[in-house]
């Protein structure tokens, strides 16, 4: 490739693409590439009249090129050697460069196309250990994306690391909540419950029973998350239906004003904790409270009855307004009885 060519290449007619400062750039890459043997840098890199170009007689292996070549054998072994040699996107450094983004979004795309034919395959012949390795990978790259998540967690109950799993729920648990506002499914759930039973499977002794359900020292109302929240509805609604005590449930929204647009994450993430403080500090200690989306909660309010409830929520949302009268957002609510429930 002639100098100018390589320069114009590199530089795209910006201030410092001179032929100086090309050979100074060729210097550098070539004392680079001597990490791999004593002139390799020169033997790789070939001066040629006026120009340079790359040794054709070096042995050469491009992981973008094996990555293609493994997927188009079609062969199971083949693909899960392709899927193993992605680690991320191509060429990160060259973000915004048509030929390297062209190449990005080809590459990603046969990757997220072949991932649930090979792991489906991988559980069907019980390749499990293979299927936790593939799954690290595929679930750093694509963290909101629960059938990858639900295979990861399988996988990792199969070899016996039980604790990760839960560790994987809990975190994509968390970035759902966070980035989209919603929750997992239930069978994602259902297999975060059977990952905490695996991790430690002992049976409870009366000697250890009640260590095990006391609520150690805490001040303020109870947060909790919404699986554990609608169980506590459960109770309460079987309650109400046997004694007739009214139960209330409210939604909290927090949103910016009308016709604006939507408030940043971290804003809103900050307003959602200064919420949570509020909550646990304004709530009696036998009322619940549990974060339902990325802008709401949801609070349980037993032995209060519809005007008392509307109460309770005008007064939370004075004390944030006061606590926080900077606050870009507003916090509105809805209160509605919970039927009695549990009756046969």
């Amino acid at each position: 490739m002639p100098y100018e060519e390589l320069a114009d290449l590199l530089w795209a007619g910006r201030e410092g693409g001179s032929l100086n400062a090309l050979k100074a750039l060729l210097h550098r890459a070539r004392s680079a590439l001597d990490q791999l043997g004593e002139g390799s840098g020169r033997s790789l890199i070939l001066s040629r009249e006026g120009g340079c170009q790359w040794n054709p007689e070096a042995p050469l292996s491009l992981d973008a090129e094996d990555f293609a070549r493994l997927l188009a054998a079609g062969n199971p072994e083949s693909r899960l050697e392709a899927l193993a040699l992605y680690r991320g996107d191509f060429l990160p450094s060259l973000s915004g460069s048509h030929w390297a983004d062209a190449r990005r979004a080809a590459l990603r795309e046969q990757y997220l196309e072949s991932l649930p034919e090979v792991l489906t395959a991988l559980a069907e012949s019980g390749r499990w250990q293979a299927a936790a390795e593939l799954t690290e990978t595929a679930c750093t790259l694509e963290p909101c994306r629960e059938d990858l998540c639900r295979f990861r967690m399988e996988a990792l109950l199969r070899t016996g690391r039980g604790p990760e799993a839960v560790q994987t729920y809990e975190l994509f648990h968390g970035r759902l909540l966070s980035r989209l506002g919603v929750l997992p499914s239930q069978a994602l759930r259902d297999l975060h419950r059977r990952a905490v039973g695996d991790r430690d499977p002992r049976a409870l002794s009366p000697a250890t029973l009640l260590d095990a359900l006391l609520e150690p020292p805490c001040p303020g109302s109870l947060i909790c998350d919404f699986d554990a929240f609608r169980t506590i509805c459960h109770s309460a609604a079987r309650m109400a239906g046997r004694d007739g005590r009214p139960v209330h449930i409210a939604l909290l929204t927090a949103a910016g004003p009308e016709e604006s647009a939507p408030p940043a994450r971290h804003s809103l993430d900050r307003a959602m904790d200064h919420l949570e403080e509020i909550l646990r500090k304004g709530l009696r200690r036998g009322d619940a409270a549990a974060r339902c989306g990325a802008d709401q909660f949801v609070l349980l309010l037993p032995q209060a009855d519809y005007d008392a409830s509307r109460a309770v929520c005008a007064r939370l949302v004075r004390n944030f307004t006061r606590r926080y009268p900077h606050s870009p957002l507003r916090v509105t609510f809805f209160v509605q009885p919970l039927p009695p429930g549990g009756t046969v």
